[in-house]
């Protein structure tokens, strides 16, 4: 499974150029001009493998770029997530502090209308 790497696809990629070269480099040595090196089956088969090989580097990198994408997609809904816990927590705090605020004005505001009512009866009486 080692030909799935990039590495070792680019060094496959290098190894099929340099036997292109070779074999190009033989044919012009033998006086092959050249229109008719296109034509010889050896170098159409190794410029098709250099081809395939330049697709699977391509797919790699594609592939690549996608789980980055994915991971930082993860990491965003992971800290809006976080965020989201957070925000009700905080709501929720709040609202335990009024709450446990609220007897205390419940209680303040008794006294004020225990410290009210004595007056209004001490009004209405004389009035009475």
């Amino acid at each position: 499974m080692a030909s799935k790497t990039k590495d070792v696809r680019i060094e496959q990629r290098r190894m099929l150029e340099k036997k292109l070269e070779l074999r190009l480099a033989k044919l012009a040595q033998q006086g092959v001009s050249g229109d008719k090196t296109g034509s010889d089956p050896l170098v159409k088969n190794l410029k098709s493998k250099i081809r395939e090989t330049n697709l699977r580097i391509a797919a790699i990198d594609k592939n690549d770029a996608k789980i980055q994408e994915m991971k930082a997609a993860r990491e965003k809904k992971l800290a809006d997530a976080a965020a989201a816990k957070e925000a009700p927590a905080a709501a929720e705090k709040e609202a335990k502090a009024k709450k446990k605020a609220a007897p205390a004005q419940k209680e303040a505001k008794k006294e004020g209308d225990a410290a009210k009512k004595p007056k209004k009866k001490k009004e209405e009486a004389p009035a009475a």
